[in-house]
């Protein structure tokens, strides 16, 4: 038995280990503990050959024939061949008996955006936000699916921006709140192509959730609401949530069957009418927040995720 690890590189420099991201550490602890062999590899260490009808594929200079289980986490969201990629490993490894993580639903999500999920949620009748989106970004123009200020503007695939602060470069959300028209010229939106955003109702319950689910049954999760503002990533207050309600759980675990996941982070907001929402998924879930941040004694969430195939 040998795992393989492969992440996405960070945008911005990070301190865990030297160089390696929290959840790739945590992972890595877990497999130690198990005395279970591993590498680790990023993204763009990943080549292809095809030669004389043969296929190969190498990562750090080695083949891939010689792991039995690869964990798949973090791709680039602004260059979906990344995405792609994760495909063509589970093509390959399904015709060599090497388990991947989450196989079934890569092959099921083929896009890995915003409105690929509001599809498969329509198709599936999973609650979700009331979304709009216009190939040309003009917002303005058209209003007539969401009928009423405040919206949520978001970039389409989930990418954040980069933004300077303190002489720092800081990893920030592309989301936005929208009073009315003149909103979209707001700071860090005006000088955005609306072609890659798209428009979503407003909660104003500045709470949400993060529901992990393992095999398809719940195994955790955290609350966190707000001390500012809308966004609860800004200085939110955390929740053990370990024990959901029995729609959340419900919701959840309904939402990883669809999805046909091994392991799942399934996220929830509700609406002004406070009707609990899908809000995002995650088949690469981080955890940081969830072990550190949250009174209680949190699931083991690498082990779940290294036993979850």
């Amino acid at each position: 038995m040998k795992y393989l690890l492969i992440d996405k590189k960070q945008r911005i420099k990070i301190d865990t280990m030297g160089k390696f991201p929290t959840a790739d550490v945590r992972i890595m602890e877990e497999l130690d503990k198990k005395g279970i062999p591993y590498d680790f590899a990023y993204n763009d260490s990943i080549e292809f050959a095809f030669i004389d009808g043969k296929t190969t594929i190498l990562i750090n200079n080695k083949n891939i024939d010689e792991y039995t289980h690869i964990i798949l986490r973090g791709h680039r969201l602004d260059k979906p061949r990344d995405y792609e990629t994760k495909s063509y490993i589970v093509d390959y490894a399904n015709q060599h008996n090497i388990k991947v993580l989450n196989s079934k639903a890569i092959k099921f999500f083929p896009y890995y955006n915003k409105i690929s999920m509001a599809l498969i949620c329509s198709k599936y009748n999973i609650p979700y936000f009331n979304t709009y989106y216009r190939i040309d970004g003009e917002y303005t123009k058209q209003r007539d699916s969401l009928n009423e200020y405040p919206l949520i503007c978001k970039e389409y695939a989930g990418v954040n921006r980069l933004q300077m602060m303190d002489g720092k470069e800081r990893i920030k959300k592309n989301v936005y709140k929208v009073d009315n028209a003149e909103e979209y010229k707001q700071e860090f939106l005006k000088d955005k192509d609306l072609s890659h955003f798209f428009i979503q109702e407003f909660s104003p319950i500045a709470m949400d959730m993060r529901i992990f689910v393992k095999n398809r049954k719940v195994i955790g999760g955290w609350k966190r609401t707000a001390q500012e503002g809308f966004k609860t990533v800004i200085r939110g207050k955390y929740e053990m949530y370990n024990k959901p309600s029995k729609e959340i759980k419900k919701m959840a675990e309904k939402v990883a069957k669809v999805f046909k996941a091994d392991f799942i982070a399934v996220d929830f907001m509700s609406d002004k009418d406070g009707n609990m929402l899908l809000q995002e998924i995650s088949l690469h879930p981080g955890f940081k927040a969830y072990e550190n941040k949250i009174e209680g004694e949190p699931v083991n969430i690498a082990k779940e995720i290294i036993e979850s195939f």
